[in-house]
């Protein structure tokens, strides 16, 4: 798991990439991987969460009141984010990582959660940002391989909340050079058996099929055993 000294040190690098990224781009633009949404709402839903997270750390609940961007002016946007990221780094460099607080992630709840959390929220949305615009802004290398071990956190919880059933196929995970894991009935027991398949691949793009921005067809991935099975797991909605 990272560190959370490494986390907040790239929550700061990405958050502070938006709004370079946003002053080149049209809000009205479409976001490809994220169906529905143009850039302006990307932003948007970006800037919400970290001020959501910093509620979470600093009051000790979710039950933040609402807030609304401002969406049809991009220098508008832009400042509005700007002032979003800043409330959370600043209210996550002033608490220690093992402080508690209200999270959805691993007992007991601290707030280096939402350290990690919201480095890879900015990391995948910067990600798709630049996929709305034309560049391929890849997935900060310091972050892929953790971004791939926090599926087995996310994936538990979706069928914990009944939002997904049990896993019936089962697909191995195996970062090049590094460790794997197994997605397999409902995340929560140890797994035994052979899997029904195997996705190999660098980190990067692990963490992005994950999330669905890559597809398996992707040349970075080899795929082994039943590809349909692999197919069938990735489309699960292991991740929210």
């Amino acid at each position: 798991m990272i560190a959370p000294e490494q986390s907040l040190a790239a929550l700061e690098r990405l958050t502070a990439e938006v709004p370079v990224l946003l002053a080149g781009a049209d809000l009205t633009m479409p976001v490809p991987p994220c169906p529905g949404w143009s850039v302006g709402d990307l932003v948007a839903h970006l800037g919400e969460m970290h001020l959501w997270a910093e509620h979470c750390v600093r009051v000790g609940h979710p039950d933040a009141p609402e807030v609304s961007a401002p969406r049809g002016d991009r220098a508008l946007l832009a400042q509005w984010y700007c002032d979003c990221a800043d409330t959370l780094l600043q209210t996550l460099r002033s608490t220690s990582p093992d402080a508690p607080c209200w999270a959805f992630g691993p007992r007991p709840p601290e707030a280096q959660f939402w350290y990690r959390r919201q480095a890879h929220e900015a990391a995948m949305h910067r990600w798709d940002l630049g996929a709305a615009i034309g560049r391929d802004l890849g997935y900060p290398a310091a972050l892929a391989a953790d971004g791939v071990e926090v599926v087995t956190m996310f994936f538990p919880r979706q069928v914990r909340l009944e939002r997904i059933p049990p896993l019936t196929r089962s697909l191995a995970l195996q970062v090049d050079g590094g460790p794997g894991l197994v997605l397999h009935g409902d995340g929560r027991r140890d797994f035994s058996g052979r899997p029904a398949a195997r996705v190999t691949g660098p980190a990067e793009a692990l963490v992005l099929l994950l999330w669905g921005r890559v597809a398996l067809d992707d040349p970075r991935l080899t795929v082994t055993g039943s590809r349909e099975a692999a197919a069938a797991v990735l489309g699960a909605g292991i991740v929210p």
